[in-house]
């Protein structure tokens, strides 16, 4: 069903989200040998039921084409964005070279696949806001939520991955710890980093 407004819960109920994050993460049992490849992407709460869609027609829709599995996180206190948790399980994971050209790929798996979906799904809804949010329609971001160990492979050596990636892109990435301190941040884990992607549209 789609979402109209925020639901509030018990600190128990936001420590179950957490656990269930973190369950998602780390569970590679019931498919055996199986790799779990995991996303977090982040969607502005003010969008995310025009994501979801009426009786949630959007986000099933994803997940039929794609065959992922795509879930909303329950809101947390002080956060302006929704975490959507997007996996997926794949027999092998395929290297990726840094040098590699990125134009017309497929996704390397249905959980990528979903990912971007669910972008296109996040920009569009923030299109359709009107000319109220114009500003925020001169340029196309995402955000996703990763680990703060595999931040540190985006990064690269004294900064090389990144900037490498920024000037094979030509978007603006930026890796941003987590600020507990930060009511905004609240719907990242303790060991996570923000990564943001964002390009200007001409």
């Amino acid at each position: 069903m789609g979402e109209t407004g925020k639901r509030f819960h018990s600190q128990r109920d936001y420590d179950g989200d957490r656990k269930n994050q973190k369950r998602r993460m780390n569970d590679r049992d019931e498919r055996g040998n199986d790799e779990l490849i995991v996303y977090r992407i982040l969607c502005p709460d003010e969008v995310i039921g025009s994501v979801i869609g009426k009786n949630g027609k959007v986000i099933n829709s994803i997940r039929q084409e794609t065959r992922a599995k795509v879930k909303v996180v329950d809101p947390f206190p002080g956060a302006k964005d929704r975490v959507i948790t997007i996996y997926c399980y794949v027999k092998e994971k395929e290297e990726v070279e840094i040098d590699d050209e990125f134009t017309g790929k497929e996704p390397l798996c249905a959980a990528q696949d979903a990912l971007l979906e669910v972008h296109a799904a996040i920009v569009n809804s923030i299109t359709a806001l009107g000319d109220s949010e114009k500003k925020r329609k001169d340029r196309d971001e995402c955000q996703i939520l990763v680990p703060s160990s595999q931040a540190a492979n985006i990064i690269g050596k004294a900064g090389a991955t990144i900037k490498k990636l920024r000037s094979k892109t030509r978007a603006n990435i930026k890796v941003t710890a987590k600020d507990a301190a930060d009511p905004a941040h609240s719907c990242a884990m303790d060991f996570d980093n923000f990564v943001s992607v964002s390009i200007f549209n001409s």
